[in-house]
């Protein structure tokens, strides 16, 4: 069930609080970001390429953009730029997938992250930012490295106009060119092509070497692959160029438009994924490779598919996995990148990714491979549990289960396959785990969006899958204060599962508290006291008194009765609420500090101020400990708690505390979510109890114009805030009278 809170919290500062980003000190010794690949065997410099890199002067630009066709080593020479960068002890060396916005955003907040800017629970658009304006102001010596970029448009948001830093943009696309200044990556010269294979090979046979490079066009991608099967099979090139000649790929791999690869590319990674699977008996080293082939093209944390044994997608441990994925590195099918020293990312270049797959479509094996993906990506699901544990490995899950659908998305066809069904049920997951955690709204609900028309084409309007997906959009919904979208859709949700699952299914349950949370957010409270009853009444009846979900049902139906003025009424139920999760889910658990949050507001509106600042103190001392310091439900017990200190006269701290929480509010949620507006209209009553009139004032107007536009006109709450306005602009005329008089 989703949770459903009291008292919206309040957010930092006005139009004239600047919000500085560098209050900490600046991170001590160079800092890396990201998965840097690492050397290549036999890699060949290309000093021409590599001068243009390093060259920085005066008025150069900030960008620079590195493109040539896919296989030409694009990515290997910003690799080795910025280990270059590193070993010089650069202050800062990133390394981003660009491909798409997702990942672009999940890179620029691991940098956030390295350079301790990041805010848990900030929107990544404004993480992103963030960063651009750090390497704008202070980049000298900071190096970030856009690998893979496919659209320059999504890029330039977050490129730095100016400054002393220097991003790398690597791309096949020529209109990166527009991004800065274009290095121009080819094929290798024949004789680095002959340097390449004879210190791969070992073998010192000039012509032999010649027309093996020839045949596969110089591309150094491709001879990476010869390599690997000559020596691996103690071939002669001109053994090798025979058996590359017997792989007539043309039959079932379609050339795309406008490929430039030249021939018999195709043929050597074929040639090369047989050489390492025809030695392995187990078959593992297929699995593991059609596997990396559909995920992110960022590469797959190696922990996740240690998970294969007991996702029961593969019989093998992960000592097995490592020696597997060690044949396919050694064959450079793929390339460890980084992450944590004991848990690299592997990955294999995207045209790898593509002939495996196209293969395996082929062989009609595709399909039961995404099948077993997606049993693999279930099973990191159940490993994480809830996202707050750890929202960096939740956004990766995300970021694979999103790749996931795009590579099979043109071949699982319109039926109601098993392997449409569970990639509709990891789209599902990674949707409720964006509104989790709650820093990804617009993502989720782009996300929810074609989820849940997937759904109703694929399954129909009435299943299990369909619902479900309606039902975490419609809390996105809520999430992003659209409460006119919310409400309809859980209405439609909650009939439907009446209708099919029946009064008491667990679904059911979470729909008819969904559906009260957001009738209690628009101020329908007499509807939202009611279907909180119904659902408490069920919870005890079905899962007994100290069920977690029936002190959940128990704190909304208080929440609800408070809100309603019904302060006999809910205190006691707050009160059995806390009591049931301290003793079940322990002290530090995110419900327990939601317990204490709403038991806190019972007791400030009752006037016992005392045991509510107590109470509000601890809330907020473990939401900042377990969620960070601006997840948005830290933020809300941080304008809770400033509330509370206001009631009790301490104006300088509760004053703080608001403009603190303000801040927070605009760079998580925005500056036009209801919930940063209420935050605004805190802060002006505080300002107002100090005497600051004009500043209370210009914050009033600014939460009334922006709460009509998201609540309504005749919201319930609006006329609270008009009079809260009003009252102020009555007290600044009757001061200048006196002044005057």
């Amino acid at each position: 069930m989703t949770e459903v809170y009291d008292s919206k919290g309040v957010q930092t500062g006005d139009n004239n609080v600047q919000i500085n980003l560098f209050t900490g000190e600046r991170p001590r010794g160079p800092v890396v970001a990201g998965n840097i690949p690492q050397v290549p065997p036999a890699f060949q410099p290309r000093e021409d390429v590599m001068s243009q890199l390093r060259a920085r002067s005066p008025g150069a630009a900030v960008v620079r953009a590195v493109t040539g066709m896919r296989g030409v080593g694009k990515t290997q020479l910003a690799a080795a730029y910025a280990r270059e960068c590193i070993d010089a002890g650069w202050r800062l060396v990133a390394w981003i997938n660009a491909e798409e916005t997702a990942s672009i955003l999940a890179g620029l907040e691991v940098v956030a992250n390295r350079l301790g800017i990041d805010k848990p629970g900030t929107d990544l658009e404004l993480i992103a930012g963030e960063v651009r304006n750090r390497v704008e102001a202070d980049g000298d010596m900071c190096l970030i490295v856009y690998d893979n970029v496919t659209d320059s448009d999504l890029l330039r948001p977050y490129l730095p106009s100016a400054g002393k830093s220097q991003v790398v943009v690597t791309s096949t696309q020529a209109s990166v060119v527009a991004l800065g200044k274009r290095t121009q990556v080819t094929v290798f010269t024949p004789q680095e092509s002959v340097d390449f294979l004879t210190e791969r090979t070992a073998l010192h046979d000039l012509h032999g070497a010649m027309a093996v490079a020839a045949e596969l066009g110089h591309l150094p991608l491709a001879l990476a692959q010869a390599a690997a099967v000559i020596k691996g099979r103690h071939l002669t090139y001109d053994v090798y160029r025979t058996r590359l000649g017997s792989y007539p790929t043309q039959r079932y791999l379609q050339r795309t438009k406008g490929d430039q690869y030249p021939r018999g590319v195709a043929e050597s990674i074929l040639l090369s994924i047989d050489t390492v699977t025809a030695a392995d008996d187990t078959g593992l080293c297929a699995d593991l490779l059609g596997m990396i082939s559909l995920l992110s093209p960022d590469g797959v944390p190696r922990d996740v598919l240690y998970l294969g044994e007991s996702a029961d997608v593969f019989a093998a441990d992960a000592e097995a996995v490592d020696e597997a994925l060690a044949r396919l590195a050694d064959a450079s099918l793929l390339t460890y990148g980084g992450g944590d020293e004991s848990n690299p990312t592997v990955s294999a270049h995207r045209l790898v990714m593509r002939v495996v797959r196209e293969c395996r479509g082929h062989d009609g094996m595709l399909l039961s491979l995404g099948t077993k993906a997606c049993a693999l990506l279930a099973g990191g699901a159940r490993l994480l549990g809830e996202p707050w544990r750890d929202p960096p490995k939740a956004r990766g899950l995300v970021q694979q289960v999103i790749s996931l659908n795009d590579h099979l998305a043109s071949d699982i066809g319109t039926g109601a396959t098993p392997l449409a069904e569970a990639l509709l049920d990891r789209r599902d997951w990674a949707l409720w785990c964006l509104d989790g955690l709650g820093d990804s709204t617009a993502q989720a609900i782009e996300l929810g969006e074609s989820l849940i028309a997937d759904c109703a084409r694929i399954l129909g309007e009435s299943h299990e899958y369909t619902l479900r997906s309606r039902s975490n959009l419609a809390c996105a919904y809520d999430r992003a204060g659209r409460s006119r979208a919310a409400i309809p859709l859980h209405e439609r949700t909650l009939a439907d599962r009446e209708r099919v699952l029946g009064e008491d299914d667990p679904g059911t349950l979470i729909s008819r508290n969904n559906l009260a949370g957001a009738y209690e957010s628009a101020g329908r409270l007499d509807d939202a006291i009611s279907l909180h009853k119904r659902v408490l009444a069920s919870c005890v009846r079905l899962r007994g008194d100290d069920h977690p979900e029936t002190s959940r049902a128990r704190n909304n139906l208080a929440s609800a009765y408070e809100h309603a003025g019904r302060l006999d009424e809910a205190i006691p139920l707050h009160e059995r609420a806390i009591a049931s999760r301290e003793r079940v889910l322990g002290d530090d658990h995110p419900d327990t500090s939601r317990s204490r949050n709403n038991l806190a507001l019972a007791y400030q509106k009752a006037g016992r101020l005392d045991e509510a600042i107590a109470l509000h103190e601890r809330a907020l001392a473990g939401y900042a400990r377990v969620l960070g310091e601006d997840h948005p439900e830290t933020l809300l017990s941080r304008d809770n708690l400033a509330l509370a200190y206001g009631r009790a006269g301490r104006l300088d701290e509760a004053i703080a505390l608001h403009e603190r929480a303000l801040a927070g509010y605009v760079r998580v949620l925005g500056d036009g979510h209801p919930d940063t507006l209420i935050s605004r209209n805190n802060l002006a009553s505080a300002y107002l109890a100090a005497g600051r009139l004009s500043e209370a004032i210009s914050l009033y107007a600014q939460a009334v114009v922006g709460l009509e536009l998201v609540l309504g006109a005749d919201h319930p709450d609006m006329g609270l805030i008009r009079e809260n306005l009003a009252f102020a602009r009555r007290e600044a005329g009757r001061q200048r009278g006196q002044s005057s008089g």
